[in-house]
């Protein structure tokens, strides 16, 4: 019986050093002033994308309901407890616009006045919540961006009907893009499961566009993305300057592939091969790696395999 047991556990030992890869999904460090200086430039595009969609109710409330994900109570409470006459009035300035969704031929002028007065609050919360020090941080901005730039794919992959996670660098076709590069294919996983490869190519070869709201968002965030960076230059620390051209270029082809509705798996490239692996590179911004379920398999079934080795002369 023992000895079943240890060939079982060496087949799965086996079986998982063929399917292991390195992971590839960039899961960068978190830092909480990024993730909040990501909120408020992703909250103050949504929220010139309902003052610019009123005359369409199915795009306004679908951008009230996305600038929720980024500005809510929780935001609301902390900046309160730091400044509640602040607090109060962006709460008042945000009533204020997602109140216009209701009402009937609204000034187009008026709609962008409101939006433009809640973008100022949106100015001083950060300047009320974040020190001046972090806020010229180039390495906490850069991970405002990359944060910034992970809402893009979200929702591009929303906009394209994409049936795989434009966000996870695993989901990406190998070798389907003649802008990667060979350097960057050597760093690629040799082999995907079928199932999951099959999802892809149905999820990411189409280039038509079944969420427009959601296309609007990816179109007006990556112009977000490219004004934060633009930004970012002002504080870059020399040893980064080789960097900036090339980030700069990434973006513009970003912005290209997305205006031209090209495929998931292309725009995936372009941030998961070019634009990430430049700030990791210039910015000094580190990346976990996730950990691969196939190799912890094989560190199992080797713990097991020693365990039952000394168990079964017992058992004899």
């Amino acid at each position: 019986m023992g000895k079943r047991i240890v060939v079982s556990l060496i087949v799965i030992m086996i079986t998982g050093l063929l399917f292991i890869h390195p992971a590839f999904a960039h899961n960068f460090v978190q830092n909480s002033n990024a993730d909040l200086i990501a909120k408020i430039q992703e909250f103050k595009t949504e929220s010139n994308l309902i003052a610019n969609n009123l005359s369409d109710s199915t795009l306004t409330h679908w951008h009230i309901s996305k600038s929720q994900e980024y500005w809510g109570t929780n935001e609301i409470n902390g900046l309160f407890q730091k400044n509640s006459t602040l607090a109060n009035n962006l709460s008042t300035s945000i009533d204020d616009l997602y109140l216009l969704s209701d009402q009937s031929n609204v000034d187009p002028i008026i709609a962008i006045q409101k939006a433009n007065t809640l973008n100022q609050i949106l100015d001083q919360a950060e300047s009320a919540e974040i020190s001046s020090s972090d806020q010229n941080n180039a390495t906490i901005q850069s991970l405002a961006v990359i944060n910034v730039l992970n809402e893009v794919l979200k929702n591009y992959g929303d906009a394209i009907g994409s049936k795989v996670d434009l966000t996870n660098m695993s989901n990406m076709e190998v070798g389907s893009s003649s802008s990667m590069g060979s350097g960057n294919m050597s760093n690629m996983q040799s082999g995907n499961n079928m199932q999951g490869m099959s999802g892809m190519q149905s999820g990411m070869s189409s280039n038509s566009i079944v969420n427009v709201a959601a296309y609007q968002s990816a179109q007006a965030l990556t112009d977000t993305a490219q004004t934060m960076f633009n930004n970012l230059k002002s504080i870059t620390p020399s040893n980064s300057s080789p960097y900036l051209d090339k980030i700069s270029n990434e973006l513009v082809d970003l912005k290209q592939a997305i205006n031209s509705k090209e495929s998931g798996n292309d725009v995936m490239t372009i941030v998961h091969m070019k634009i990430h692996p430049d700030f990791i590179a210039g910015f000094h911004i580190q990346a976990v790696p996730e950990f691969p379920t196939p190799l912890l398999l094989v560190i199992i079934s080797i713990m097991g395999t020693i365990m039952i080795s000394r168990l079964i002369p017992k058992l004899r």
